[in-house]
């Protein structure tokens, strides 16, 4: 485990499982004490299981539990975290399966941490949707409302500022993609995905609203 993945390593802990004295240990000695890390981090993921699987013990659909995103009046936000939640949970199950196929410590480490991180991700949608469906208002905690407002305030920029965004987010995907395909990170994946998806999202409304001028202008 190199010492960026240390760093990592520790920033989960402090996030996840706080615990000053192994905290301490590690920075001090990570060559002798990051297999302690490791496990601690690993640790999380039964418990992680147990609540992932939940909805498939008792063969409720995703669409059943989660009924008004068919609504018309479903705030879009959630219908973005509820296709994140297909794509986290996919991950975790994923990732989950690879823990059996670890062979160095390295391995251990990236994949316990991709199991971790999307577990958590699918928690903190599951807030929202079912803080929604029990209130019918939103929770709003999640960092997707604040990338939903960044992405209306898109429709107030002129259009020669549209197009050099669309030129920059088409660099910055592609880049993503490309440290994607590398592999030589992969404790930096989950990051990156969900990098790559907000990208995408940001294109997307780019090219709406640039799409959207040529229509006005054929008025």
């Amino acid at each position: 485990m190199s010492g960026a993945e240390v760093q990592e390593g520790l920033r989960l802990l402090n996030q996840y499982a706080p615990n000053k004295h192994l905290h301490r240990l590690v920075s001090l000695r990570p060559d002798k004490f990051r297999p302690l890390l490791i496990q601690t981090l690993s640790a999380l993921i039964p418990t992680a299981s147990a609540n992932l699987i939940q909805p498939v013990i008792h063969k409720i659909t995703f669409r059943e539990q989660w009924s008004f995103l068919d609504d018309n009046d479903c705030p879009n936000e959630l219908k973005i975290l509820a296709a994140d939640k297909i794509s986290a949970y996919r991950n975790y199950t994923s990732a989950y399966q690879q823990l059996f196929e670890c062979v160095t410590e390295e391995d251990c480490f990236s994949v316990a941490k991709k199991v971790v991180e999307n577990f958590i991700e699918n928690r903190k949608i599951h807030s929202e949707l079912a803080y929604y469906k029990e209130h019918r208002s939103l929770l709003g905690k999640h960092p997707i409302f604040d990338e939903v407002k960044r992405l209306a305030e898109l429709r107030a920029l002129p259009i020669t500022e549209l197009f050099r965004r669309k030129t920059n987010l088409e660099e910055a995907i592609w880049r993503i993609q490309s440290e994607l395909r590398k592999g030589n990170k992969p404790h930096l994946d989950t990051t990156r995905e969900q990098r790559l998806q907000k990208k995408r999202r940001e294109l997307a409304e780019v090219e709406r609203i640039i799409s959207g001028y040529g229509t006005i202008q054929h008025l």
